[in-house]
């Protein structure tokens, strides 16, 4: 057995192969023939004879003499016994030794020599001599192929010392296309890592798979083929975006070379597809990144970014790759880095286009940062407030002259930023100032005065009116721009804060919704305001919709306040509570100290009427300590924290929270009650300490506000208050009118409170059986929409004129009213208190004490007990059977309603 191994760093070396061939045998000179040539036996092939044959890394000129003398050595040796010549990598042979290995291979037909050789056939460093063996009739070529599944599983099973369950042997077959080595690779890493070979541990298995894959096939690239594996760095650095082309590009590589080296990498199970085009596996390209020179790796990044550029690729692909370098300071990585942002801002990819600005940001210089600062200001109104203001402060400290300030604070102007920033309040009043009165004439751009005076009007300002006014009416179409609208929206909100013109205020509200395009929300509160109670339903949903489409936290902030506000005014409290709680949760995510104020506002209002004071009250702590937010929201917050402090018997606390409402409002010019009836809940307030001159001076003052302003629900409410104030026919003209004026729709919890006043009134005045209906479908209306104060005080009421509540679900002789029916039925399901709460949106508090009094009035002490009498009230109101005899409820002397 004569066996060689050829190596690339030895392939210069003349006679190399030969040399490892003859070496061991010729060390000895035991097997050797006596007449065999002196130029090979006498001291083997170190002889002078091969020594002296030059070589200079041209083509080989060996001697036919020695060639021949070689050929009789080898022959000489097969005199005893038969001969196996074996040399590895014969494609990394110096080129002597492939002449020799052709020589022989020739003139083996007869002889009782076999010629094995292995070589890499793509590899053409061997010259001509592998294919001249290769077309010798006697020669066979193997070409050995790919493991099968069960090889595999085999080869794994002997690796591993273990059976492989099925799947995970189909995994490492599919990922290393059946090549041995790189199947006991992996087997040796999962032993390594102590990982079972069980379908549990796939994910692992597949992470080692591609490890090992990845690794031993950039080793094997690296020694071998330098430039494949430049190409194959390119690929991971611009995937999955960019596919073998642009690598290619980025690499230098044509199209033919990239299409056959494509073929090749996809034949080492490094790509797939077809053409390849992609990783196997995620970990062969982030193994392929890791073990890059990170220099180098910044460095093919910035040439990525620059090539995909110049292709013309989405900015946000150059951008990821300008992200992923060192800053450089370039003007055109600023340039695509904006340009990324503007796209991610029309994708509404608010977290993308935040770090494309950051890192411009980081690069920008001179004026380019004020502008760069600018547009970061304005993304980030949408996620996080606090550090828009830190923008917005820049931005102020860095601009020059007005104009320059005017178009730097443009992109802040929004009610977003607004609503929740007195600081920017002011600075948008400070620059709108001049606007109607410039003495040279020089205004910025038409959407940015629009823009500045909405925000000044939004303080209370009037600053710009007079300017943009002009501006809209100069142009007939100028109304259709998002600017105009948001100016018109708060205009007609301004005119209603101040309480006089609704048909200016609606003719405005026109106006803006001619214009098309998104709605303003400060237009939604300007016509529930106006008592356009179902507009402005079908328009809160069109400003939740394209906040939700826009994903602007602050957005949904504010839409889900505008929800809870329409929802109470229709008198549907769960939806109320509902829409109030994610009104919170987006405020509190987006740091938006002026919308968590509203929505907290909101929520506690709904709270009160659900009778749920401590969770109403444990919701003002949250905002207790917060920064100055905007007047009206401020004193929306007082107005909501003095009801819930009355309700609780703190009549003074409550009351002045009140009038400190009544200051914060005045101070931003809201004069009108539709905005927030302060008075008429001081008014109350005063009746409680006795006071009743005050009260009837506070109710008249909100009547006549709220007839000044013309909208029926202020109006009516106006009128169910000041109608406390009064006594006798005076008191039962007020409430009639009351009923009137609430039949809209967005008037139902006042029309309840109305109702209740006019029964409570009637049965005053000595008319029982009208006081008994009154009250009657006052309850019904307050039960049905879960108003829980005002049924309980209806209940009371009824009580005291021996009649008995009917709710709006409550049928034939149950003596449960129809909330605790619905508590009953929950109940009766099978759900826990919590999950009876969790249903009903209501607390386990009062869960509880709803079950309690059920308990108390059916004299029942188990829910087996309940179910059996529920299941008898449910057969009488069927037709079968006798209603339980009303001494089965011990604790019902009368109707319910008496212990409220």
């Amino acid at each position: 057995m004569l066996s060689a191994r050829g190596h690339a760093d030895e392939s210069s070396f003349a006679f190399g192969i030969v040399r490892q061939l003859f070496d061991p045998m010729m060390s000895g000179s035991k097997r050797a023939d006596p007449g065999a040539p002196a130029a090979v036996l006498d001291g083997g092939v170190r002889t002078p004879a091969l020594a002296a044959v030059p070589y200079d890394g041209s083509a080989p000129v060996v001697p036919a003499a020695l060639l021949d003398d070689l050929y009789r050595a080898t022959r000489s040796l097969t005199a005893g016994q038969p001969l196996i010549i074996a040399v590895d990598d014969l494609n990394h042979a110096d080129p002597q030794s492939a002449q020799w290995c052709s020589y022989i291979a020739r003139r083996l037909d007869g002889l009782p020599i076999a010629m094995i050789l292995t070589c890499d056939v793509e590899d053409r460093s061997a010259g001509d001599a592998v294919w001249d063996i290769l077309a010798l009739p006697y020669a066979r070529s193997l070409r050995p192929s790919a493991l099968c599944r069960r090889c595999a599983a085999t080869l794994m099973e002997s690796a591993l010392g273990a059976p492989v369950d099925d799947e995970i042997v189909t995994a490492c077959h599919r990922l290393t296309k059946g090549n041995p080595l790189l199947l006991l690779e992996t087997a040796g890493r999962l032993a390594a890592a102590d990982v079972l070979p069980d379908r549990s541990e796939l994910p692992r298995v597949m992470r080692i798979g591609a490890t090992a894959l990845s690794e031993t096939v950039l080793e094997w690239l690296g020694g071998r083929y330098p430039s494949l594996l430049a190409l194959l760095q390119s690929l991971a650095i611009i995937a999955p975006y960019a596919g073998l082309e642009t690598a290619a590009m980025l690499a230098g590589y044509g199209a033919v070379a990239a299409e056959e080296a494509g073929h090749a990498l996809a034949g080492a199970g490094l790509l797939e597809g077809s053409p390849p085009q992609r990783f196997t596996h995620d970990l062969v390209q982030s193994t392929i990144l890791a073990r890059m020179d990170p220099r180098a790796r910044d460095e093919l990044h910035r040439r990525a970014a620059s090539l995909l550029h110049r292709l013309g690729s989405p900015p946000k692909r150059s951008a990821r790759h300008l992200l992923s370098a060192s800053p450089t300071g370039d003007p055109w990585a600023v340039s695509v880095l904006r340009e990324a942002a503007r796209e991610a801002v029309s994708e509404n990819a608010w977290e993308d286009a935040t770090r494309y600005l950051h890192r411009a940001l980081a690069t920008a210089k001179d004026q380019a940062v004020l502008q760069v600062t600018a547009e970061l200001g304005a993304v980030e109104v949408h996620l996080d407030i606090p550090a828009c203001l830190r923008h917005f402060r820049t931005v102020t400290a860095l601009a020059g002259d007005t104009g320059e300030r005017a178009d730097s604070l443009a992109p802040f102007a929004t009610a977003l930023l607004t609503l929740n920033s007195p600081e920017a309040a002011s600075a948008f009043c400070d620059i709108a100032r001049g606007f109607d009165d410039d003495p040279t004439g020089r205004l910025p751009d038409r959407e940015v005065l629009l823009r500045l005076s909405a925000q000044a009007l939004l303080t209370g300002q009037s600053y710009g009116s007079r300017a943009a006014m002009r501006q809209l009416n100069a142009e007939p179409g100028a109304a259709t721009s998002a600017g105009a609208r948001d100016y018109l929206a708060t205009a007609a909100l301004s005119g209603a804060a101040r309480g006089r013109h609704l048909h200016r205020t609606l003719t405005l509200a026109r106006r803006c919704l001619d214009g098309g395009g998104p709605i303003p929300p400060t237009l939604v509160m300007a016509l529930l305001w106006a008592g356009r109670v179902d507009e402005a339903a079908y328009w809160s949903e069109q400003v939740a919709a394209e906040a939700r489409a826009h994903a602007s936290m602050t957005g949904q902030a504010l839409a889900g306040t505008l929800l809870s506000d329409v929802a109470y005014r229709k008198g549907k409290l769960r939806a109320s509570l509902a829409h109030a709680r994610e009104a919170i949760h987006f405020a509190r995510g987006s740091h938006a100290p002026g919308l968590h104020v509203a929505a907290v506002s909101c929520a506690a209002r709904v709270l009160l009427e659900r009778d749920e004071l401590d969770v109403a009250h444990a919701l003002f702590d949250e905002v207790a300590a917060r920064e100055p937010v905007h007047p009206l929201l401020q004193g929306t917050l007082l107005e909501a924290r003095g009801r819930v402090s009355i309700a609780r018997g703190e009549v003074r606390e409550g009351l002045r929270a009140l009038l400190e409402a009544g200051r914060q409002l005045l101070s931003a010019g809201v004069v009108n009650p539709a905005c927030a009836g302060w008075r008429g809940q001081a008014a109350l307030a005063y009746l409680r300490l006795g006071q009743h001159g005050t009260a009837r001076r506070l109710a008249e003052e909100e009547l006549e506000l709220a007839r000044a302003w013309g909208a029926p629900d202020s109006i009516g409410r106006a009128l169910s208050i000041a109608s406390t104030t009064v006594e006798g026919s005076r008191r039962l003209d007020l409430l009639t009118e009351a009923m009137t004026v609430l039949d809209g729709p967005g008037g139902a919890m006042e029309r309840i409170r109305a109702m209740l006043r006019l029964g409570i009134a009637l049965q005053a005045a000595g008319e029982a059986r009208r006081a008994h209906d009154t009250l009657n479908e006052a309850y019904a209306l307050a039960d049905g929409c879960g108003a829980v104060r005002l049924a309980a005080l209806a209940e009371r009421n009824l009580a005291t004129a021996g009649g008995r509540a009917r709710g709006g679900q409550a049928d034939g002789p149950s003596p449960l009213t129809a909330g605790e029916m619905r508590v009953t039925e929950l109940v009766l399901r099978g759900m826990s208190n919590l999950q009876v709460a969790t249903e009903l949106s209501i607390s386990k508090r009062t869960v509880d004490t709803h079950l309690a009094r059920i308990y108390r009035k059916l004299g029942i002490h188990t829910r087996a007990e309940l179910a059996e009498i529920i299941k008898r009230l449910g057969d009488h109101q069927a037709g079968i059977g006798s209603p339980p005899d009303q001494k089965e409820w011990p604790g019902q002397k009368e109707w319910p309603g008496q212990d409220e």
